[in-house]
């Protein structure tokens, strides 16, 4: 019978890092599987303390490894190392069972055909917002139910109760349409573009604004009449231009004296080279959606593009997230900078050209 092997050699013979951690959280062990995930040798590990080490993407984990008796397990959770990304983990800390002044601690990567949580090779500036895809289903269902059963109780309530199920049945679709727009952000669907004059769109994007304000939004223009048809989505530029046009309105309204100006114009300089494409993509058609508003509080201006970003107390930050995909999609651009001589806001579109046939 062959002799059950040493804790040394079972230590080593596991495929996932392990490492033993002091009362003081000092990294005192660390397995050669922990080695290689580190990228390091055991020597430049030991005596560190444990949070020097090991990082976490949520700062709970962080607190978890420098507390004394805590056991926790995570799953799928990001981890890091002197700023170097270890990848998606399951993650194990636990008390020894004989002495638990010592703790144990268990790192496992998860497969690369895991769930995916960053991408690392991906733009920064890219959108991967995929929990709308796999959850939407099974939130609206439930959501449709509640709004149906909102509806059913108003018939029976009399008219100083209704304003409870109206508000229920609001916020219902509220809900409902915040997770479009985001299965939208989410969307890889290339955009249909064609020929398109834009002086069109924005005079359709203006009438839906009105419509929806029940207001007459007072824009002063200034168009090229000459400007040529644009290569764009239709109905991705509509949602564009109500999105700028709606914000413009929306930072106005308690001004004395508000001021919203559209200015189209014919640029040879903006040129960008796109994915497939051998040579630059040229953007002279240029559109300026500008307004006296407060503008872009200057911590957020380089932010105000992302996701989940947003000017408005109630805003939940997805229409200029949304806008800026749909301009990548149709190969244009957008471009945010605040006018110091007029101290106007001013957002500017950037567009290719249609070829004529």
């Amino acid at each position: 019978m062959n002799d059950l092997p040493s804790g040394e050699h079972i230590l080593a013979g596991l495929n996932h890092a392990i490492m033993v951690v002091d009362s003081d959280h000092i990294v005192s062990r660390v397995n050669p599987a922990g080695e290689a995930l580190f990228g390091t040798s055991a020597k430049h590990l030991l005596g560190r303390k444990i949070d020097h080490v090991l990082q976490f993407s949520d700062p709970r984990l962080d607190a978890a490894l420098v507390e004394q008796e805590i056991s926790l397990t995570a799953r799928g959770v990001m981890a890091s190392s002197d700023d170097r990304k270890l990848g998606v983990v399951d993650f194990d800390i636990h008390p020894l069972a004989s002495d638990s002044t010592w703790r144990l601690i268990s790192l496992s990567i998860m497969p690369q055909d895991g769930p995916i949580l960053e991408n690392e090779n991906s733009d920064p500036s890219s959108l991967a917002i995929r929990a709308p895809d796999i959850l939407s289903h099974e939130i609206k269902n439930p959501l449709a139910a509640i709004r149906g059963a909102a509806q059913l109780l108003d018939r029976e309530l009399d008219e100083t109760q209704k304003p409870l199920t109206q508000m229920i049945t609001a916020e219902v679709e509220r809900v409902v349409n915040l997770l479009n727009r985001m299965q939208t952000l989410s969307s890889n669907q290339p955009a249909q573009t064609q020929a398109v004059n834009i002086h069109t769109l924005i005079d359709r994007a203006r009438r839906s604004i009105e419509t929806a304000t029940g207001q007459v939004v007072k824009i002063h223009d200034k168009f090229d009449p000459s400007l040529p048809d644009a290569l764009i989505d239709p109905d991705a530029m509509m949602q564009v231009l109500t999105n700028l046009f709606a914000n413009a309105v929306d930072a106005t309204k308690h001004l004395a004296e508000p001021e919203i100006q559209i200015v189209t114009r014919y640029s040879f300089g903006a040129s960008l080279s796109a994915q497939g494409e051998t040579s630059a993509i040229r953007l002279p058609i240029q559109i300026m959606i500008c307004d006296n508003g407060p503008g872009v509080p200057a911590e957020l201006e380089r932010e105000i593009f992302s996701a989940f970003v947003s000017t408005k107390k109630e805003g939940q930050g997805l229409g200029l997230a949304l806008v800026k995909k749909l301009m990548r999609d149709m190969n244009g651009r957008i471009r945010y900078d605040r006018e110091t001589l007029d101290e106007m806001s001013r957002f500017t579109l950037f567009l290719p050209v249609a070829q004529k046939n």
